[in-house]
């Protein structure tokens, strides 16, 4: 309790420094839903401290916070503060779109490793962690009792439970995402960019290995999920497991407050065991969502001092409670059945990949999962993939 209440006066102390220097408007990027609950929440109490500084929230999703962050920024119209997977840093560090972290060490501290890994990029700490993230695989409980260990019993179970003519599917996930599609590769035996994540010339995109995992991947359409690549949208799945039409979706813990507001009684368990790989779970990626200060900010101390603040153990506590994500700090104990299922399965993850290039293995890798869905030749699709990451620069 002492300790908490250092940090409120901590943090009160260096608001009413800020206040001094007259009076900040903020722009927050965050995306809708829970999410932007939790940064309305974190404002009302940070005017508590410091009631000058004026907020201004923008829903804008995490996914696409960084595109435009480079075109709005440098123009005078970008937030102060914006989210964004821990993924973006490189090209947001590289690109010189955001600052630093100030007083890193003793702001990290109280971080868990994978947080602390996010948040940093060439040697620099710059991100504020929010959450950690990975995918698993959720199971409708009136229509499966028990989550399933492996794809062969996923199969098994479509066999019985699938019927095209009305729309119901025993599993559906987002095909043509790599986000998703990546536990095709690393369970496999393709780990992107090698083993330690960072090496661009051993992207194994066309390797044996993704080869042998992206056949199953296409071989599992005509026994799972048949339809076409483009008709798999994270709309469409979502919509499938709402509406009771399937009975699993592939998906995270963002998705855990929308399940429970359409009543739906789930769970959560790590995503089932491909075959032959002697692995207890798919490998996954995994993400820390971090909030940024703009390089581009007018008032680049007040934007710091309230992404500290709202990162705070207080915060993180209450964020967990609005949105069921995570707390990415040791000081935070979660303790109940679906985020236990999360952070099963994040012992099976593999954290993104931060070097720039993973920019091309979305875009690349994202039109190879497509193509295989749909029927195209394994290695071609691949082939063209791995030319694409090595014309990148």
């Amino acid at each position: 309790m002492k300790r908490i209440v250092c940090a409120a006066m901590a943090l009160a102390m260096a608001a009413s420094s800020i206040i001094a220097a007259g009076q900040a408007q903020l722009m927050v990027w965050e995306s809708a839903g829970p999410e932007k609950k939790f940064i309305q929440y974190a404002i009302t109490q940070y005017k508590k401290i410091d009631k000058k500084t004026k907020f201004h929230f923008e829903p804008v999703e995490a996914t696409d916070a960084r595109a435009k962050i480079e075109l709005d920024g440098p123009a005078g119209v970008g937030a102060d503060i914006f989210v964004t997977p821990h993924d973006h840093i490189g090209a947001l560090v590289t690109g010189g779109h955001v600052l630093p972290v100030d007083d890193a060490d003793a702001y990290m501290a109280d971080f868990i490793d994978m947080a602390k890994m996010g948040a940093s990029y060439d040697g620099q700490v710059c991100g504020y962690p929010l959450g950690a993230e990975t995918y698993a695989l959720f199971y409708n409980k009136a229509l499966i009792k028990d989550a399933p260990k492996s794809w062969d019993d996923v199969i098994s179970f479509a066999k019985s439970f699938n019927s095209k003519a009305e729309n119901k599917y025993a599993l559906v996930w987002p095909v043509a995402d790599g986000y998703y599609g990546y536990m095709f590769m690393e369970s496999f035996g393709a780990p992107l960019f090698g083993p330690t994540h960072d090496d661009r010339k051993q992207h194994n995109l066309n390797s044996a290995a993704a080869v042998n995992g992206l056949t199953y991947f296409q071989n599992l359409r005509k026994q799972i999920l048949d339809i076409p690549a483009a008709d798999a949208s994270g709309d469409f799945c979502n919509a499938e497991f709402t509406e009771g039409k399937a009975a699993m979706i592939i998906t995270g813990p963002w998705k855990t407050n929308d399940f429970k507001a359409a009543g739906i009684d789930f769970g959560i368990a790590t995503i089932p065991a491909f075959p032959g790989t002697g692995k207890a779970a798919a490998n996954t990626f995994s993400g820390v969502r971090l909030a940024f200060v703009s390089s581009y900010s007018e008032y680049p101390e007040q934007a710091k001092a309230f992404a500290k603040f709202m990162t705070s153990r207080e915060m993180l506590q209450k964020r967990y409670e609005l949105t069921d994500q995570i707390p990415p700090r040791k000081d935070i104990t979660t303790n109940d059945p679906l985020s236990n299922g999360i952070k099963e399965q994040l012992k099976y993850a593999t954290a993104m990949p931060t070097i720039p290039q993973l920019g091309t293995y979305w875009s690349a890798m994202g039109s190879a999962y497509s193509g295989i869905w749909d029927g195209d030749d394994v290695k071609t699709d691949l082939d063209s993939a791995a030319s694409a990451m090595e014309a990148a620069k």
